[in-house]
Formats: structure tokens, sequence, C-alpha cells
């Protein structure tokens, strides 16, 4: 009997060990533990899917009758936190989804035009010296190449990019190369066209072009953004106008809500 008592105790031992691995397995293989979505990120804020699963948790206590007036006061001001920390997380899932999308066409289009602004700047600085529209048309050339890197540069990463040149881009995008024979081509009159018959990228573009030259003519962006170039520091300036900006934030407010009546349907 002594000897039962003893194997039982082991036999049972055994089998709660067994049942300890098998949790310690699951918080191990994540099951227990927050997704890594979950996890907040170097900003302190959370994923999107959890603070929009709080703040529908939130939304819910306070659509009850029978809240008291204090809880529903904090409960009120945890939401308003909750929906500016989701406008944060919103605009840098944005960001980074945007900055790895475009970040090839970008970089064929910057290789373009610092080619460019090299070629106009051999044109005015040659033995050669231009007159007359030849130097107008290297003086153009060049201070529309600038504000085009410009462009580039300081595209903000919230809105989809619109490409200066779009066949050219999507061309040597495919390609996987990149050509140095730049020598033959010429700049689209990008500046100077008409916003009369053009489409929504197009004018979008036109817009965010013109803005570039005005924050260049007061001094806000480099007047040679070729000699910063990609590695230097983005200026905190924002080339989009405020209806640009303001028709980008609509769009992304209407398929965040869309979403969030999928969930809640």
């Amino acid at each position: 009997m002594p000897a039962e008592r003893h194997q039982r105790p082991k036999r049972h031992s055994s089998g709660g060990g067994n049942d300890r691995a098998g949790s310690s397995s699951k918080t191990a293989s994540g099951h227990k533990k927050p997704l890594p979505l979950e996890k907040r990120s170097a900003d302190g804020i959370p994923g999107l899917s959890k603070l929009k699963g709080s703040i529908r948790q939130t939304k819910r206590l306070l659509a009850k009758d029978n809240l008291e007036p204090s809880l529903r006061v904090q409960t009120q001001r945890r939401l308003a936190a909750l929906e500016a920390d989701l406008a944060t997380a919103q605009k840098r899932d944005v960001e980074r989804k945007n900055g790895a999308k475009y970040h090839a066409v970008k970089f064929f289009e910057r290789q373009k035009l610092t080619r460019v602004i090299k070629r106009a700047q051999r044109k005015l600085g040659g033995e050669k010296k231009l007159s007359g529209k030849k130097l107008a048309k290297a003086e153009a050339e060049l201070a529309d190449a600038r504000v085009m890197l410009n462009y580039v540069l300081h595209f903000p990463n919230t809105q989809k990019y619109i490409s200066l040149f779009p066949s050219d881009a999507k061309d040597k995008a495919k390609d996987g190369g990149d050509d140095d024979d730049d020598e033959g081509f010429k700049l689209p009159p990008l500046l100077s066209q008409s916003a009369d018959g053009l489409d929504e990228s197009a004018r979008k573009r036109r817009e965010m072009l013109l803005e570039t030259q005005r924050l260049m003519g007061e001094g806000k962006l480099s007047a040679t953004p070729e000699e910063e170039g990609a590695g230097a520091a983005r200026r905190d300036v924002d080339i989009a106008p405020k209806a640009v900006v303001a028709a980008a934030a609509e769009e992304e407010k209407e398929a965040s809500d869309a979403e969030d009546d999928f969930f809640e349907g």
C-alpha cells in the first residue's frame, strides 16, 4: 500500500506536468499572448485592429441607458482619446504602405530629374555661352527640373503618388534598370500647362507642383534640391494644397467607415 501511495502521486504529477507543458506551449505559440499586430508601436500607439475593437466596445458601453454619469464622462473621454490614436495609427499605416509601394517609381524619377539638372547646368556653364531663346530655354529647364525634384522628394506618403512621367516610370520598373542616356529627354510642360481638360490626377499633380514652386520661392524648400539628395532629412513642409489634403482625408475616412460597418454588421 505504501508503494501504491508513492506511485499515485507520481502518475498525477506526470499528468499535471503534461498539462502545464501544453499550456506553456500554447502561450509560446501565441494563443494566449496578443498577436504581433496588437503590440504597441514605437510611438506607444496600439495597432489598428486593437484600436478599432476598443472603440467598438467603448461605443457599446456609451449606448447603455443606465450608465452612471461619472462613468459616462470617463468613457466619453476614453473614446475621444482612442479616436485620436486611431487617426494617428491610420496615418502611420498609410505612410508605411505608400512609402514601400512607390519607392521604385520615385527612385527612377529622381534619377532622371537629377540628370536633367546636370545637363542644364552643363549647357549654362559651358564654354559656348548661350544667348536669347537657347539661354531662356536652358534656364527654364533647370528651374522646372528643380521644382519637379522637390515634388518627388517631398511628396506626402499619406497620399497615392502621382507620377511625373507615368509611362516612362512604368517601363523602367518593368525593365528593372536605369537608362543613363537622357540627353534626348524633354521635360513635359507640367508647370505651364492649363488646368482645362485635365483629369483629376493630372489636376492634383499640377496643383502640387505649383505649391512646390511657391514654397521654393518663399525659401521653405531648397532652391537646389539636387545638392541635398534623397538622404537629406525631409523638411516639415506639406506640398499638398488644403483642398487636395481634405479630399484624400475624406477618401480614407470613407474607407475606414466602410470597414467598421462591415465588422459591426
